[in-house]
């Protein structure tokens, strides 16, 4: 039988460290859900999709912008020109920084922008971070054992392609930028040519694409914050604590 492995990044593969800069406070928030921290203030969170170092030096060209999350539809355009102002650009610049410094990231950094209903940018999150320590063995032993690992997630095409390079997985099993529908419509895809598609992620925004999927499994890892509402839905089949885990569930299909 054929299998696919969805894997989600932030939480689920990867330990992610957040800068969250509020422009009303000039303050820096470390490590909070950045998903969370959004939605709870009834905003909205914007990716930045272009190079950051280009952007932190103001050249603005090619650059475009994905909605993530947000508490409200629709999301307001956000256009290239708001990161001209003075303090948005500053705050790029100092979560850059941060997010590279402070979590000495591996996988260099991802930038996007907190708007309100009106467009106006409020915030500017930066992450960083590292994978975990077993994933690079899971992930290469379900490869090697015939299964097609792919990569969703909502953070940014740099970071996510070489984070990629580093597991292995081909550039053409990878989506970025992704927000909840589009994992799930990945998931759908995927069920069309495999036996088998499992669904792996961490967080709240995971649950649409785990409904698509044969097997739903949540990473609910040791002292990480999560959403209880994931690990107690009734449609995830699975928490387990690492992708160790995973790599058991996987290997064990179409065996009985």
């Amino acid at each position: 039988m054929r299998k696919a492995v969805v894997l989600d990044k932030s939480g689920t593969i990867f330990d992610p460290c957040r800068v969250i800069y509020d422009l009303s406070s000039k303050k820096c928030v470390f490590h909070e859900n950045a998903l969370r921290y959004v939605v709870r203030r009834g905003e909205a969170l914007v990716n930045i999709r272009g190079a950051v170092g280009a952007v932190i030096k103001g050249d603005l060209h090619g650059v475009s912008f994905k909605a993530s999350c947000a508490a409200f539809v629709p999301v307001p355009e956000v256009r290239p020109c708001a990161l001209c102002e003075k303090d948005v650009l500053d705050g790029i610049r100092l979560v850059s920084e941060l997010a590279q410094s402070h979590c000495n990231s591996e996988l260099g950094v991802c930038v996007a922008v907190i708007v309100n209903r009106a467009g106006k940018v409020t915030g500017i999150v930066g992450l960083g971070g590292r994978l975990y320590g077993e994933v690079r063995d899971a992930v290469s032993r379900m490869q090697r054992g015939g299964s097609d690992v792919f990569l969703a997630t909502g953070n940014c095409m740099e970071m996510t392609m070489k984070c990629a390079g580093i597991l292995g997985i081909p550039k053409e099993y990878v989506l970025f930028d992704a927000s909840p529908e589009d994992k799930r419509d990945l998931v759908k895809r995927l069920r069309g040519f495999y036996g088998a598609v499992v669904m792996v992620g961490n967080d709240i925004n995971d649950l649409t694409a785990m409904r698509e999927a044969d097997i739903s499994i949540i990473v609910r890892r040791e002292g990480a914050t999560s959403d209880d509402r994931v690990s107690r839905c009734e449609d995830v089949d699975h928490v387990v604590p690492t992708l160790n885990e995973v790599e058991g569930i996987v290997n064990a299909i179409g065996s009985t």
